[in-house]
C-alpha cells in the first residue's frame, strides 16, 4: 500500500510537471508573439517618423505641407467647440500654408503654367483669410463639444498617408507642387465638407463652399497639367 501510495503522488507530481511546462511554453509562445508584434509596430512608427524627418531635412513643398499640418494640430488647445469659429481658425492656418508652397513655387519653379496657378492660389486664399480673421475678430464663440468641431481634422492625417503613399521620387520642383496642392486642395474640401454638415452662420457656410468649388476647379487644372508634364 505504501508503495502504491508513493506511486500516486509521483504520478501525480509528473502530471503537475508535464502541465507546469506546457504552460511555460504557451506563455514563451505569447510572449514571442507579443514582442513580434510590439517589434513590427515599432518598426511601422519609426518608418513613419524617418519619412517625416527626411522630408522636413530635405525642404521644399513636402516640409511646408509638414510645418502645415503641425501648425493646425498645434491649434487644438485654442479649438472652442463653436463650429463656424474653429473652421475660421483651421482654413486660416490651411491657406497660410499653401501661400508658403505657392511662393516657393513662384521663387524656384521654372514652368509658366504652375507659377501661374501660384499667384493664383496665393491670391485668393489671402483674400479668404482677411475674410476668415474678419470673422473671428467678430464673432464671440459659444462654447461647445470640441470634439465635434475635430472631426473637420479628422482628414489630415488620411491625405497625408495618402501623399506619403504616392512616389514623388524624381520630380523637379514644379512637378512637386502640382502634386503636393492637389493633396492640400483635397484635404481643405474634406474639412469644409465636414463644416457645412454642422456649420451655423449663413457667411462661414458661403466660404466653405466657395473654398470647395474653387479649389476642385484647381484640382482638375493640376491633374489636367500633370498629364502633360508628369514623368
Amino acid at each position: 500500500m505504501k508503495n502504491l501510495g508513493k506511486q500516486v503522488q509521483i504520478l501525480a507530481l509528473c502530471a503537475v510537471t508535464a502541465l507546469f511546462v506546457t504552460a511555460c511554453g504557451e506563455q514563451e509562445s505569447k510572449t514571442e508573439e507579443t514582442t513580434t508584434t510590439t517589434t513590427e509596430e515599432t518598426t511601422i512608427d519609426t518608418a513613419s517618423e524617418t519619412t517625416m524627418d527626411t522630408a522636413m531635412a530635405g525642404g521644399g513643398m513636402m516640409a511646408h505641407m509638414h510645418q502645415n499640418m503641425e501648425e493646425m494640430q498645434g491649434m487644438k488647445a485654442n479649438m472652442t467647440g463653436d463650429p463656424d469659429y474653429d473652421f475660421a481658425l483651421m482654413m486660416t492656418h490651411h491657406h497660410q500654408g499653401a501661400i508658403r508652397m505657392a511662393d516657393e513655387e513662384m521663387a524656384n519653379g521654372t514652368d509658366a503654367k504652375m507659377k501661374e496657378m501660384a499667384q493664383k492660389t496665393k491670391t485668393s486664399n489671402q483674400a479668404d483669410i482677411q475674410k476668415l480673421q474678419a470673422f473671428t475678430s467678430k464673432h464671440t464663440p459659444a462654447k461647445g463639444d470640441t470634439t465635434t468641431t475635430m472631426r473637420m481634422m479628422h482628414p489630415m492625417s488620411r491625405m497625408m498617408q495618402q501623399m506619403h503613399q504616392q512616389d514623388m521620387s524624381g520630380m523637379n520642383i514644379d512637378q512637386n507642387f502640382a502634386a503636393i496642392m492637389i493633396h492640400h486642395h483635397q484635404m481643405g474640401n474634406e474639412m469644409s465638407k465636414e463644416f457645412l454638415k454642422i456649420g451655423k452662420t449663413q457667411e462661414m457656410k458661403q466660404l466653405a463652399q466657395k473654398t470647395i468649388d474653387q479649389q476642385t476647379k484647381e484640382i482638375k487644372e493640376l491633374e489636367a497639367w500633370q498629364q502633360q508634364n508628369n514623368k
